[in-house]
């Protein structure tokens, strides 16, 4: 395969969540358009992005769908942001299907809309790259999170399992929500019906071979409220744009 770089590659952000479990403290937005500092979540998504190099972002979008077109026609951005919106929920890889038609690049890059771990995105397509595996996963070392999704690999780096166990010879890590896919993964899913890239996509290609790329970054999430407010003092302390607690709005 052809060396790429992170330019030359589509970055699929996943953001058509509803977001249930913050609906104690937001209750009129999807979870990646939460406000903090005048700045939804997702900004700091695509700020990301963008400082790693990529040009083009689609935003697969659902409940609410309508906010982030509103908000990105006010607030353009660096790259050039497009809008794949499920009619109905389709799972992260429903979405994926549903915006293949505006899918460029082979491969493209995949990201969550609510969560952020800045690991090094031409590393990863580098991993992938050098491999023949149709999905390259960005991992963290496992912590003690219980929902967060958990593999096994080998030494090699080759995904063995997606399982809360450990054994001997593999390794546990997180995983991150970050990939490099081929093209081809699309044909892998079915269309206009609720898919799972953790659940139902990528268990049913282990036997083809996925790899991982192993990151030290910190990986955070905001989809709970506890979470939420971790993210708040992280960033306070300069995580995601240097945002200060006091100024977090949630509306």
């Amino acid at each position: 395969m052809t060396m790429m770089g992170v330019a030359d590659c589509d970055a699929l952000v996943l953001c058509g969540g509803q977001g249930r479990r913050l609906r104690s403290v937001v209750k009129d937005r999807p979870k990646p358009m939460v406000m903090i500092d005048d700045r939804p979540f997702v900004d700091r998504v695509l700020a990301y992005c963008t400082g790693q190099g990529v040009r083009r972002v689609i935003l697969c979008t659902g409940y609410l769908g309508d906010q982030f077109r509103e908000w990105y026609a006010a607030h353009p951005q660096s790259c050039d942001v497009r809008f794949s919106c499920e009619p109905v929920p389709l799972g992260t890889a429903g979405a994926l299907k549903h915006a293949a038609s505006l899918i460029r690049t082979n491969p493209f890059m995949v990201l969550n809309g609510d969560s952020l771990c800045e690991v090094d995105l031409q590393a990863l397509l580098s991993r992938h790259t050098a491999t023949t595996g149709p999905v390259t996963l960005a991992l963290t070392p496992a912590d003690s999170r219980t929902d967060a999704g958990c593999v096994t690999v080998n030494h090699a780096g080759r995904l063995m399992s997606f399982s809360d166990t450990q054994t001997d010879r593999e390794i546990r890590f997180h995983n991150a929500g970050i990939y490099v896919c081929d093209r081809a993964v699309l044909d892998r899913i079915p269309a206009g019906r609720p898919y799972s890239l953790e659940q139902d996509l990528l268990p049913g290609l282990l036997t083809e071979g996925i790899y991982g790329q192993v990151f030290y970054q910190p990986l955070y999430d905001i989809g709970t409220p506890e979470r939420l407010d971790a993210f708040i003092r992280q960033a306070g302390a300069g995580v995601g744009g240097g945002v200060e607690e006091r100024n977090l709005r949630l509306q």
